[in-house]
C-alpha cells in the first residue's frame, strides 16, 4: 500500500506534539478549499483559510464544476495559497469521493491473512477496473450491540461468525496525479485520504448514534451513515448546487454567471428577476431531499435504528433557505456543519466561520488528520 494513502482508518484523534502549521486541502470539482492549522498545546489554532473557484481557470464561469488540467490546477493552488498567505509545507489532500471507491462486505470471522485474501476476491466483483491498478485498504468495522443481539436471536443474516468489512478503493493513476502535484507544489511527504474520512473527522463530535451526512457539492450530493463511529452507507446522489444554477439560467433566460450570481444571492428565500426562483429550484431540492429520506429509512427498516442526527455541509449548504426546506423534508433533527468549531479562532470571526463552515468541512478534516500526523 502506498504509504501516502495509508491510515485512513486511523481513530486517533490525539494532536501531536511539534509545534509547526500545517495544511488540510480539499480539491472540489468547482472550488479549491484550504485552510492551515497549528497545534497549540493540544488546541487547533486556525491561523488561516481559503477558497478559490476553478471555472475561471478553465475559461469558465465561477460555480462551474470543471475537470481541470493538472498544470492550470498547480498554478490556481499556488495562487490560492499566495492569497491565502500559507506559510506551510505539510498537510494532506483530500481526494474525492467520485475518484474512490467505498464498499461495504459481509465476510466469515476468520484470521487476518485469510481476510485479505476474501476481500481481493470480493472486491473485483465491484472494482470496474483491474485490481491490480488500484490501492486497497480495508478495516473490519467492530459489532454493535444490536448486531450482537440479532445474532444472539437467530436473526437471518446476523450470524454471529459474520464480520463487516469496510474497503477503500482508490487508483493508482490518481494517486499518481497526487503526488505530481504534491511536488509541485513543494509540498513534504502529503498523505491523501478519501473526503468521507475527512468529514467524520471535523463534524462528528463522539456520536455514538446513527448520523446521516449531506453533502451537497456542485455536480453530486455525497450522503453518507455513520453508526456506531463507522461508516455504514455511502450513497451519491447525483444532482448538485450547479443543476440548480443550469435550471434558474434555463428558467429565467439568464446567462450561467448571472444565474450563479442571483443563487448566491437571493436563493430560496424570495423571487428575483421576473420569475419565481423557488419554483424553479423545488423540483432539483425535493428530488435531493427525497433521495436522502429513501437512503435514511432504508437503512432504519434494514437495522431496526433510527438516524439521530443530519448534518449538512457542502458549499450547497449555504445556499439561503436551503436549511429551512431540509428540516421540512428530512424527519430527523437536522443541522448545519460546524467544522470551524473544532478550531479557535479570533471572536470577531467567529459569525463569518458559521456561516462558511459547511463547505470548509473536507480541508479542515485533513487539517486535522495532519495534526495528528505531525
Amino acid at each position: 500500500m502506498s504509504s501516502s494513502f495509508g491510515k485512513i482508518f486511523s481513530k486517533s484523534f490525539g494532536f501531536g506534539k511539534k509545534d509547526r502549521s500545517v495544511l488540510g486541502v480539499d480539491l472540489g470539482s468547482s472550488s479549491i478549499k484550504v485552510v492551515q492549522l497549528r497545534n497549540d498545546r493540544g488546541q487547533a489554532i486556525l491561523e488561516t483559510y481559503g477558497e478559490m473557484a476553478v471555472g475561471p481557470y478553465q475559461d469558465l464561469s465561477v460555480g462551474q464544476a470543471v475537470n481541470i488540467l493538472p498544470e492550470k490546477l498547480s498554478v490556481l493552488m499556488k495562487d490560492l495559497f499566495r492569497e491565502a498567505g500559507v506559510t506551510s509545507n505539510f498537510g494532506g489532500l483530500s481526494i474525492p469521493l467520485k475518484s474512490s471507491l467505498l464498499i461495504s462486505l459481509s465476510l466469515p470471522g476468520v484470521s487476518e491473512e485469510e481476510l485479505g485474501g476474501m476481500i481481493s476476491i470480493e472486491a473485483r466483483k465491484y472494482i470496474p477496473v483491474p485490481i491490480s491498478e488500484t490501492i486497497i485498504d480495508w478495516w473490519v468495522v467492530p459489532k454493535t450491540s444490536y448486531e450482537y443481539e440479532d445474532a444472539e436471536k437467530g436473526k437471518k443474516g446476523a450470524l454471529a461468525d459474520k464480520v463487516n468489512v469496510l474497503v477503500a478503493v482508490v487508483h493508482k493513476d490518481t494517486v499518481a496525479q497526487y503526488k505530481k502535484l504534491s511536488s509541485s507544489l513543494s509540498l513534504d511527504n502529503p498523505f491523501f485520504e478519501i473526503e468521507t474520512f475527512s468529514v467524520m473527522r471535523s463534524i462528528l463530535r463522539n456520536e455514538k448514534g446513527a448520523i446521516l451526512i449531506v453533502d451537497l457539492g456542485a455536480t453530486t450530493t455525497k450522503v453518507t451513515i455513520i453508526d456506531y463511529g463507522s461508516v455504514r452507507v455511502s450513497h451519491t446522489i447525483n444532482k448538485g448546487g450547479q443543476d440548480i444554477t443550469i435550471a434558474l439560467s434555463r428558467g429565467l433566460g439568464l446567462s450561467f454567471p448571472k444565474a450563479e450570481e442571483i443563487k448566491r444571492k437571493v436563493g430560496l428565500v424570495e423571487t428575483s428577476s421576473g420569475g419565481d426562483m423557488r419554483r424553479t429550484i423545488n423540483p432539483i431540492i425535493e428530488y435531493i431531499f427525497s433521495e436522502v429520506t429513501k437512503v435514511m429509512v432504508k437503512y432504519q427498516e434494514k437495522n431496526t435504528r433510527s438516524v439521530e442526527k443530519v448534518f449538512l455541509i457542502g458549499g450547497g449548504a449555504l445556499l439561503k433557505g436551503l436549511f429551512e426546506v431540509a428540516k421540512d423534508n428530512i424527519y430527523a433533527p437536522v443541522f448545519l456543519g460546524t467544522p470551524f468549531d473544532r478550531t479557535l479562532a479570533p471572536e470577531f470571526l467567529a459569525d463569518m466561520l458559521k456561516q462558511t463552515g459547511p463547505a470548509f468541512a473536507v480541508s479542515i478534516g485533513v487539517a486535522l488528520r495532519a495534526l495528528e500526523e505531525e
